[in-house]
């Protein structure tokens, strides 16, 4: 060994350092205190700013992100999702008959609690049903799933007051599809990581059922009732749940630390899905702003918009037609931007979406031309509603761990339900009276909170790449 070698070495213990294996530590230290780019969080930690790769801090090995199982799986999703987006896409029809037949005498603002306690279990569930599918696997949480949603809708075929309705279809259907729809939608990241986009895409466009149910509604009523209709609406659901339950199967040997999560009680599991360390984490925190606002729009236009067809002069029949005509560009929508999703970035794709809502209600929906004018704006608006529930669970994975996925969903939603719980009861105080004057005092409320999510949306995308407008994020 030369001298010059030798001086440069360091011996303690066991281990040995050269002075040149010194100096690239400091280096590497050097260049860590210096950049100011780098974000740290106690859930992950990811590069922003020009040297931003979206798949960076995953291992691209562990997913197959194609093949004829991760593909079977995506079917049993998209089937099993049918029970979930097509019952909530037919809240607009369900809630045209209840208010003009057995709560006639009720207040649209008081009905509004059925629907919005519907949602806000149907998002709030899911962190617990995160952890239970991280534990127990996607086939146990999917049972209490089906038989509380389908139970739920065989219960509300028999209601005759406000707070029967509320406990059957409200909590029984709202907790049973939360049950099932975080599952359907985590095993998807299970299978794909470069594709997540498309697959989720295919995944979601099991809202196909939200053109069909109102349809079905709308025939049916005349002819059977609606107890017997809605008993139909369940059994559909009853098969197409039992499908899916053959179909689906997760991964979570693989991607998940089991023996992590197997060493905590299930209470453990839950208090560690509800972290809300997560928003320590800049994108994450703006972006579940965003869905927040978001969903004021949403659950408002998707609600309302039969009574609104409605009191401007359409018969109860063509108002189902034009729910059905927003469901059946719903379904475009949660496919075509999934697909431009993997191409030109999710964030990119869900500002975009997010945008042409709030302008499609400035600019379609408020100034009221005539019905075919309102149908353009169900087209538009139904395009993009879905697809901006369709971004959601890949901007989210986007920005986190596959391991992490289920909770960090489910932690965002958890706060996105409380804006399902308070959205319809603050949005149908405008429309008490239900005129024309009314429903645009509610639309103006709608547009405006649709521009705040824009906005948050924009901020998140900001806080990953700066403002670079051409990059993929």
């Amino acid at each position: 060994m030369d001298e010059k070698s030798s001086v440069g070495k360091k011996t303690q213990g066991t281990s040995t350092f050269t002075l040149e294996e010194a100096c690239d530590v400091e280096k590497n230290i050097g260049r860590q205190r210096s950049d100011l780019s780098e974000m740290h969080t106690p859930l992950l930690r990811i590069k922003t700013g020009r040297s931003y790769n979206a798949f960076a801090h995953e291992d691209a090995d562990l997913f197959p992100d194609g093949g004829w199982r991760a593909w079977i799986v995506v079917l049993g999703s998209a089937i099993g999702l049918m029970t979930v987006f097509g019952v909530m896409q037919t809240i607009s029809s369900i809630q045209v008959y209840i208010q003009k037949n057995m709560l006639k005498d009720v207040k649209i603002s008081s009905t509004s609690w059925i629907f919005s306690v519907y949602m806000f279990c149907n998002l709030s569930v899911g962190i617990i049903a995160g952890p239970l599918f991280d534990l127990y696997g996607i086939k146990r949480v999917l049972i209490p799933g089906i038989l509380l949603n389908c139970g739920g809708l065989y219960g509300t075929a028999f209601c005759s007051k406000l707070s029967h309705f509320i406990i059957s279809f409200g909590l029984a259907s709202g907790i049973g599809s939360g049950l099932m729809m975080n599952p359907l939608m985590s095993v998807i990241s299970h299978w794909f990581l470069k594709k997540r986009g498309l697959a989720n895409g295919f995944a979601q466009a099991g809202s196909v059922a939200g053109i069909f149910f109102p349809m079905m509604l709308r025939s049916l009523y005349p002819k059977l009732g609606y107890s017997k209709t809605m008993c139909i609406l369940a059994s559909v659901c009853v098969a197409l749940c039992l499908i899916s339950f053959c179909l689906v199967k997760d991964r979570r040997f693989v991607i998940a630390d089991q023996e992590k999560i197997k060493e905590r009680s299930l209470w453990q599991n839950i208090m560690a899905v509800l972290d809300f360390r997560s928003f320590k984490e800049k994108p994450f925190a703006l972006l579940v702003g965003g869905l927040f606002f978001n969903e004021f729009s949403l659950l408002l236009v998707i609600t309302y918009i039969g009574t609104y067809a409605e009191t401007r002069g359409m018969s109860e029949s063509d108002a189902y037609v034009l729910v059905a005509v927003m469901n059946s560009a719903g379904v475009v929508g949660k496919v075509v931007p999934n697909y431009f999703s993997d191409i030109i970035g999710r964030f990119n794709v869900i500002v975009l979406i997010s945008l042409s809502m709030a302008l499609s209600i400035f600019v379609l929906w408020l100034p009221y031309y005539n019905n075919v004018a309102l149908y353009i704006f169900t087209c538009v608006y139904g395009f993009g509603y879905a697809g901006s529930y369709s971004m959601t669970p890949v901007t989210i994975s986007q920005i986190s761990l596959t391991r992490q996925f289920g909770s960090r969903y489910a932690t965002a939603y958890f706060i996105v339900a409380f804006g399902n719980l308070i959205s319809m009861p603050i949005g149908s105080q405008f429309i008490n009276a239900q005129t024309v004057h009314n429903y645009n005092n509610m639309i103006i409320f709608a547009g405006c909170t649709t521009l705040v999510a824009t906005t948050f949306f924009i901020l998140s995308r900001t806080a990953i790449v700066g403002k670079r407008l051409i990059k993929f994020v």
